[in-house]
């Protein structure tokens, strides 16, 4: 992800979105006509917004919505049709797959194009002891972060970092094989020897942001923040830069491995899930959200 600050605060309409995929039709698409209203509840996570920010935000989101909907929707369709076509192979080609996780990567683009404006407004909008709770709640999740992920020994952060991968698999493609397993217990190994770098990122953005917001013109510190959202690469560092790129080299033949390894059965499941997903993308609508919502409760009575 390109903005863990951005992430932190919003969670994001994809990642939510995908984690929603794993449910049933109808869940998916009466949670997509809310998610503007649950992404609100996440900034409320971390910040206590009086009347009026909250009802500039809640309008913003709308329209965050209303724009995802209209404008990424189709484009997640046809990625998923790209995406079976390389499953169905009993070989898949590492260079299409790492095509289609550019195109993904540009999903993420879009996002942070989208949303950072809003943020960097939001941001600006905060009286200073809105800021101060913010920052709190940010630096503790930093904190926490460091202590699940980075602090235990490589042994548990290795076999940890497996079981997460195995169980966000599960649901797409069921039981893993021994071969499989394997295959990903090697994968977090090689990964232990890159992490901490996506933390200490983490912490450069936030304190960009943090002494962005030290400006007394309201103007240059929007503007500012907006760039940092969109291109954070500016606090990025060669040794973040370096492990981002082997970690991405090592998903990659991770990916290539499991889809060749992978048995009828779980080709036939994930096959199905997908195409489930694809279905339930084109019965969203982007129209007015109330109207859809109650049309979608009809529909949930015959999935």
């Amino acid at each position: 992800m390109r903005s863990p600050l951005l992430r932190t605060l919003f969670r994001f309409f994809l990642p939510a979105f995908l984690a929603l995929a794993v449910a049933n039709c109808s869940v998916l698409r009466l949670a997509y006509y809310h998610i503007d209203y649950w992404l609100l509840g996440q900034v409320e996570d971390f910040v206590t917004l009086n009347a009026e920010q909250r009802a500039w935000l809640e309008v913003r989101l709308q329209a965050h919505r209303q724009w995802h909907c209209r404008t990424q929707l189709p484009a997640y369709a046809e990625w998923l049709d790209a995406l079976s076509v390389e499953i169905a192979s009993p070989a898949p080609d590492p260079v299409r797959l790492e095509a289609l996780a550019q195109r993904l990567d540009s999903f993420i683009d879009a996002i942070l194009a989208e949303f950072a404006p809003t943020l960097a407004e939001l941001l600006v909008r905060l009286d200073p002891a809105q800021r101060t709770e913010l920052f709190a709640r940010l630096d503790q999740e930093v904190i926490e972060a460091r202590i699940k992920y980075l602090d235990p020994p490589a042994d548990e952060r290795q076999r940890e970092r497996a079981e997460r991968l195995k169980k966000r698999l599960k649901p797409w493609i069921g039981d893993l094989t021994i071969e499989q397993s394997t295959r990903i217990q090697q994968w977090s190994a090689a990964l232990d020897n890159q992490s901490g770098g996506w933390l200490a990122h983490r912490q450069r953005l936030l304190e960009a942001v943090r002494e962005t917001l030290k400006r007394a013109d309201n103007g240059v510190a929007r503007a500012r923040l907006v760039g940092l959202f969109q291109t954070p690469a500016s606090v990025r560092t060669e040794d973040y830069i370096r492990q981002a790129t082997q970690n991405r080299i090592e998903a990659l033949a991770l990916t290539v491995d499991l889809i060749r390894l992978a048995t009828s059965q779980q080709r036939t499941r994930l096959k199905k899930r997908i195409g489930d997903l694809r279905t339930d993308l084109q019965a969203i609508s982007c129209g007015d959200p109330t109207l859809a919502a109650s049309a979608n409760r009809i529909s949930a009575k015959t999935d």
